[in-house]
């Protein structure tokens, strides 16, 4: 077998753009806009930012830490660290078991399977099986995470081509529904282009393709973002749109907003996907993970913030709805732009839909990436031909979605199985893997990861690993720095105890995050 040498990235900033570049992707600008008015606004912007600083964040650090201290993929890592098997994986075996008996009971035949399948997992494999879950999850992600891609990159040749001139919403919806329905192979070949782009990011490797790529396309994402939102928020009437994104209104939030909140700053941050363990296993055991993990949340909930306002006031300037849903930037955003005084409509949307090619790339080659590691580490194969037999899987595994987004007539003998098994009636296959990945196995890795990382692993292990490089950062007291105390030599020479940062990390991860995600994925099983 031929020899494999690990890469790692040539520094802190490449890390970080590269990670950045994995979070911001279109669960930023396409599906945090849209969940955003179909929830009310600034009430939602306010819960998802808890929900990032109090359990995004934490579980960021897990992931990263868990990757660099084994320097492997997500199945390696967690397969490493187990050292022996565990009883509480059993015991989540048998939770899963009972779930499953649930589900079968309610006529949830399909999502009844996939809780016993993983939990066959968990009682073969232990922890481990979290690891081949996040795996599975994030190409099952990019399957269909390639094919919104092909939309983009078509609406990119449309803008600058003049094929979005829209008056009116339903004249952009119809064109583009029938765009869905009846040009299912224009889709598949655009998909083909994406994957082929997405494949060519990581060809070359950590630090001449990812890394690379990520430094020149993360600046210009950002350069677009804010020509956009520049010209959205001088239209007259944005007052009302920034005010909508930004005002809390509490009364417009429901538990359901919440729950998609949390389940958001998942998606967001692409946790629960293998993406950040994949990642960090490349990071250099000098690097201060707490501090590049800060700036990674900083750059993601910035771009989010961002793309809100870089849809939001140009829609209250023109009189259109926020809560359009998921067809909000192909809907809503072309009939928008095209009103923009100047005769430049075609200008602005040729630039929004650039920048979410280029939202979608960076986020695309991470999954990907994902994937390859483990082909890499696991079969010993080298990085071109693992990138080539992932890249036809996925993009074989696309061509689904591709004829099949708004319903299921284009896949016949499909159709009425998965309509059966799985207990739904509407919708397609994009969202059923949708609501398979987000709603279901993402809260269940990341329920699983800060289990591992607090209990199994255990908190001082992983504790050592994160304070590698963190520059005492870690043992701050936590009263001191928000007092406005720190480092007053009154308390220089006191012992470091207390709350600190790294026990704050402690507990969140072992007693905070595991009861809020388990509620949440408990509300998911009982709908």
């Amino acid at each position: 077998m031929p020899k494999i040498t690990r890469e790692h990235w040539s520094g802190k900033l490449g890390f970080v753009l590269a990670a950045a570049g994995s979070a911001i992707g279109l669960g930023n600008i396409w599906k945090f806009p849209y969940i955003t008015g179909m929830n009310g606004g600034g009430a939602f912007v306010l819960v998802y930012l808890g929900c990032i600083l109090l359990f995004g964040l934490p579980l960021m650090l897990c992931e990263i830490t868990i990757g660099r201290k084994t320097l492997k993929n997500p199945y390696g890592a967690f397969k490493a660290l187990q050292l022996k098997r565990s009883r509480t994986a059993d015991l989540i075996g048998l939770f899963l078991m009972f779930g499953a008996v649930f589900l079968s009971g309610s006529g949830h035949y399909g999502f009844a399977a996939l809780l016993f399948g993983a939990a066959l997992l968990f009682v073969w494999l232990g922890f481990a099986a979290v690891g081949l879950l996040s795996l599975i999850t994030a190409m099952l992600i990019l399957s269909y995470y390639a094919v919104v891609g092909a939309w983009i990159v078509d609406y990119v040749y449309r803008a600058f081509t003049g094929g979005l001139h829209f008056t009116q919403v339903a004249e952009a919806a119809q064109v583009f529904g029938n765009y869905l329905d009846r040009e299912p192979g224009r889709i598949a070949i655009e998909l083909i282009i994406f994957m082929t782009l997405t494949a060519g990011m990581i060809i070359f490797g950590i630090r001449k393709g990812i890394e690379r790529c990520s430094k020149i396309l993360m600046p210009l994402l950002f350069i677009l973002l804010i020509a956009v939102i520049i010209r959205g928020v001088t239209l007259p009437g944005a007052g009302a749109g920034i005010g909508f994104f930004l005002y809390p209104d509490f009364s417009k939030l429901s538990v359901g907003g919440v729950l998609e909140a949390l389940g958001h700053a998942f998606y967001s941050l692409s946790l629960g996907m293998g993406i950040t363990i994949t990642y960090g296993s490349y990071l250099s055991k000098n690097e201060n993970i707490f501090s590049t993990s800060l700036w990674i949340v900083a750059l993601d909930t910035l771009a989010a913030l961002l793309g809100g306002l870089a849809i939001f006031p140009a829609v209250f300037a023109m009189q259109l709805s926020p809560d359009a849903g998921p067809g909000l930037i192909f809907n809503v955003l072309p009939a928008t732009f095209y009103r923009i005084p100047g005769q430049l409509g075609w200008l602005w949307a040729g630039a929004f839909f650039l920048m979410m090619t280029i939202a979608a790339l960076t986020s695309a080659a991470a999954l990907l990436e994902s994937g390859v590691t483990f082909i890499m580490d696991q079969f010993k194969v080298r990085r071109v031909p693992a990138v080539i037999g992932t890249y036809i899987g996925i993009t074989l595994l696309g061509f689904l979605t591709c004829y099949s987004t708004n319903h299921w007539r284009n896949l016949p003998g499909i159709d009425n199985f998965v309509q059966n098994v799985f207990n739904v009636r509407t919708g397609s296959w994009f969202d059923l893997l949708d609501k398979l990945t987000s709603n279901w196995i993402l809260p269940l890795t990341g329920l699983f990861t800060v289990i591992f990382a607090g209990w199994i692993w255990g908190a001082r292990k992983a504790g050592r690993e994160l304070r590698r490089g963190s520059q005492g950062i870690c043992d701050e007291n936590i009263v001191e720095l928000i007092s406005g105390f720190h480092k007053d030599p009154h308390y220089m020479n006191s012992p470091s105890s207390g709350l600190t940062v790294i026990t704050l990390w402690g507990i969140l991860i072992r007693y905070v995050a595991p009861v809020i995600i388990l509620f949440i994925f408990l509300q998911v099983i009982a709908k």
